[in-house]
């Protein structure tokens, strides 16, 4: 799988244009604010159907204009897949794929498959736990499309049962409380079951990973809401889940919001037997994060059989020459973007300059 074409139009600062692309290592240079990390972010809006960076998609629109048009010719089994996204301000985005017109961004999942290495990684390891669980959800939702619906339905229930719980302040609705809990139930302990494998398996791939670039232990501990420390089956999970969330009815009450659940889980991170969060240097911190997304890659990679597009956003530049080398190893055989300051630091198979967001193809 290799993106062939990209085609972008108002998109941030980036100039209406047509770039072809290699099947391999493609550097792309050039100073600061000039279009390189905004060309890999209508890559990844192609591949997740939202910014990496966290920006509303009315905040993607060139300044002064009112649209943004993307398109990509993405090549697998020989065989080229046409990717649409436009949006206009005050309309709902239009998402295609081959001409047919997807009902969601959540559906784009799956159809090109990407994994995008960014400073902002360093934020699963050092914020809170918000940013963890937005990960962990994302990396399962692509290789498992029941996560991501389960996910879907879980938060539409939450909302409501918070909306009863403040009616109940009121001195109303505490009898239809269990009409929800059961949805939750159901719900909640399918998440906590896929997490809790996914997270086991992502641990072995860690550790592997790390051990070939570091003499340092790792453990990765997934906090659930319910307090199990060993592989269990969903039925146990159920059960357990259903008895918390009755033992914490008045804790609910009291903070107007539900206090157990997926919602409010977590995973730590050890390093030497140590909380990464807290007692990591920005080195260990930096080397966890590399782990985590080569992990995410090597995952997307087995559970589908296809060949993820690697966008390495201005990260180079912080991995001394050993991680450098061994990044560079992994991801021989496929296509791989990353953009750079100086053309000379990186070795690649085709250099496009970026200036004042025209891509130039040397």
């Amino acid at each position: 799988m290799y993106i062939r074409e990209l085609f972008v139009d108002n998109f941030r600062n980036l100039q209406k244009q047509k770039v072809e692309f290699c099947d391999g290592v493609n550097i792309l240079y050039g100073l600061n604010a000039q279009g390189k990390s905004n060309l890999l972010e209508s890559i990844r809006i192609l591949s997740m159907g939202r910014s990496f960076r966290g920006s509303k998609t009315t905040e993607l629109i060139k300044f002064g204009e009112d649209y943004f048009y993307i398109r990509a010719l993405v090549q697998q089994d020989n065989e080229d897949k046409k990717i649409e996204f436009a949006y206009k301000k005050n309309e709902n985005k239009v998402i295609k794929i081959n001409g047919n017109k997807l009902k969601s961004a959540s559906e784009l999942l799956g159809h090109f498959l990407t994994v995008i290495f960014s400073p902002e990684d360093l934020n699963i390891i050092k914020e809170g736990p918000s940013h963890r669980r937005k990960y962990i959800d994302s990396c399962i939702s692509i290789v498992r499309k029941s996560y991501l619906y389960n996910i879907i339905q879980y938060n539409k229930i939450l909302a409501n049962r918070n909306k009863v719980l403040k009616s109940i302040k009121e001195g109303k609705g505490r009898e239809i409380l269990e009409v929800f809990d059961e949805q939750l139930v159901d719900y909640g302990s399918k998440i906590i079951l896929t997490r809790q494998q996914y997270i086991k398996t992502m641990e072995s791939y860690v550790k592997k990973i790390l051990s070939e670039i570091s003499k340092e232990s790792v453990d990765i501990v997934y906090l659930n809401s319910i307090g199990l420390k060993e592989m269990t089956e969903e039925e146990i999970i159920k059960n357990k889940l259903k008895e918390k969330l009755a033992k914490n009815i008045d804790l609910d009450l009291k903070y107007l919001t539900t206090q157990t659940g997926p919602h409010r889980e977590d995973f730590k991170i050890l390093i030497n037997g140590y909380d990464s969060r807290i007692y990591s240097s920005q080195g260990q911190q930096r080397t966890l994060a590399l782990c985590l997304k080569l992990t995410e890659f090597e995952i997307l990679k087995s559970e589908t059989n296809k060949r993820p597009v690697l966008l390495l956003d201005d990260v180079m530049s912080e991995l001394d020459d050993k991680r450098k080398r061994y990044v560079l190893e992994k991801l021989k055989g496929f296509q791989t973007f990353i953009t750079h300051t100086n053309k000379n630091d990186l070795k690649g198979d085709c250099y496009f300059e970026i200036k004042n967001g025209v891509v130039i193809k040397e």
